[in-house]
C-alpha cells in the first residue's frame, strides 16, 4: 500500500500508514416476542372475521342475482312459446312431459328438445333405462338451477340414476291442498283437479287473455326449497324438471290417474318457505309451498316477465291475489 504526503514548509512527525478496517459495524437484531406474536394473530383473526362474512355476503349477492336472471330467461322462453302457439304451455299432460320440457327450444335447449320421444310405451317412458328421456332428465341445465341449492348435480331418485333436481316450478294457483283429492282438505281441490286459477296445471292451456288479473299483478314460476332428503308424512320435498314418471298416468280428465304433481307445480295457499317456518304444516301442505336457499324469502317470475323477490312476511291475502289469474284481486303493496 502506496501512502501520499503532501510537502510542506513546516516539518511534521511521520505518522504511520495504516490500512482501511474491513470490520463491518456490528448490529443487533429483535425477533418477535412472544405477546406481540400473539397480538398480531389476535389482530389477523379479527380482520379475518370481518372480512368472511362480507366475502360471503358478496358472493350470495351475486348468487341471488343469477337466480333471478335464470327466471326472466324463463319469462323469455315462455313469452316466445306463446307468441309461437298462442298459449302457454301444460303444466304437464298425460305423458308426463311438463312446462319445463315443452319451451326447451325456447331456452337455446333446442338440440335437447330434438331427442326426446314423445310415446308413452319404450324409449318414451321416462323410466326406461338408458332411454333418451332418462337421459334428458339427468341433463344439467344450469337456467333451471339456483346457484344457492345446496344439493348435489345429480340424485338417485325415481328410478332416474342421475336425476338432476330443479329450483323453479309453475304456479298452479291458490286452491290446492295436496296432490291427490282423496288426501285434500274439506272443501278444497287437489292437483289433480282441472279447475285450476293458477297459470301451469293438468294440460293447461293458459293464454294472455285469460289473466283478467292483470300480468303485471299474477305469477306463474317460483323458486322452490328443494330438498329431495326430507319426507315428512311420506311425502318429500322434491322438484324435478322436463319430464316425471310419478305423474305420467294423468289422464287430463280430472280423475285419480297419476300423481306428485307437486314435483313440478306448486300453490300459494302456503306461506313462503313454508319448509322452514312451519315445520308442523302436514307434509302434504308443506310440498306444495314456494321458497328458496336465499335469507328472507323466494324469487317469483311474474306473467309480464318480471321478476319479483317476495318475503316471507308478504301479506297471505296478497300472496293469494298474485298466485291467481282471475280472482278480481287487487294485490296490496309487496
Amino acid at each position: 500500500m502506496t501512502c501520499l504526503t503532501t510537502q510542506s514548509s513546516r516539518r511534521t512527525p511521520a505518522t504511520p500508514c495504516t490500512a482501511p478496517s474491513t470490520a463491518r459495524p456490528t448490529t443487533s437484531t429483535r425477533g418477535f416476542t412472544l405477546v406481540e406474536l400473539l397480538v398480531v394473530i389476535a389482530i389477523i383473526g379479527v380482520l379475518v372475521g370481518l372480512l368472511l362474512p362480507a366475502v360471503q355476503s358478496a358472493r350470495e349477492a351475486a348468487r341471488r342475482m343469477q337466480c333471478g336472471n335464470n327466471l326472466k330467461q324463463i319469462g323469455l322462453g315462455l313469452h316466445v312459446y306463446h307468441d309461437t302457439f298462442n298459449k302457454f304451455p301444460y303444466g304437464w299432460d298425460n305423458r308426463g312431459m311438463t312446462w319445463s320440457g315443452h319451451i326447451l327450444p325456447q331456452i337455446e335447449q333446442a338440440n335437447l328438445y330434438q331427442t326426446l320421444i314423445f310415446q308413452e310405451s319404450g324409449l318414451g317412458n321416462w323410466g326406461t333405462d338408458d332411454g333418451p328421456n332418462e337421459e334428458a332428465c339427468e341433463t344439467v341445465i344450469p337456467t333451471y338451477r339456483c346457484p344457492s341449492m345446496a344439493l348435489p348435480l345429480h340424485m338417485d331418485y325415481n328410478g332416474i340414476p342421475q336425476r338432476v333436481p330443479a329450483s323453479y316450478r309453475g304456479v298452479a294457483g291458490t286452491l290446492a291442498t295436496s296432490d291427490d283429492t282423496s288426501t285434500a282438505l274439506p272443501d278444497t281441490i287437489s292437483l289433480e283437479s282441472l279447475d285450476q286459477d293458477g297459470i301451469f296445471y293438468a294440460c293447461s292451456k293458459t293464454k294472455f287473455r285469460d289473466i283478467l288479473d292483470g300480468t303485471s299483478n299474477t305469477i306463474m314460476i317460483g323458486e322452490s326449497y328443494n330438498n329431495p332428503k326430507f319426507v315428512k308424512d311420506g311425502q318429500g320435498m322434491d322438484y324435478w324438471y322436463i319430464g316425471a314418471p310419478q305423474t305420467d298416468p294423468c289422464r287430463c280428465d280430472g280423475g285419480t290417474g297419476g300423481t306428485e304433481f307437486s314435483e313440478v307445480a306448486g300453490v300459494t295457499i302456503t306461506p313462503v318457505n313454508a319448509v322452514i317456518r312451519a315445520p308442523l304444516m302436514s307434509g302434504r301442505l308443506m310440498e306444495l309451498s314456494f321458497g328458496s336457499y336465499h335469507l328472507g324469502g323466494a324469487h317469483f317470475l311474474k306473467c309480464d316477465g318480471s321478476v319479483s323477490f317476495l318475503t316471507e312476511s308478504l301479506a297471505e291475502d296478497v300472496y293469494d291475489a298474485l298466485g291467481s289469474r282471475d280472482g278480481g284481486e287487487i294485490p296490496g303493496e309487496i
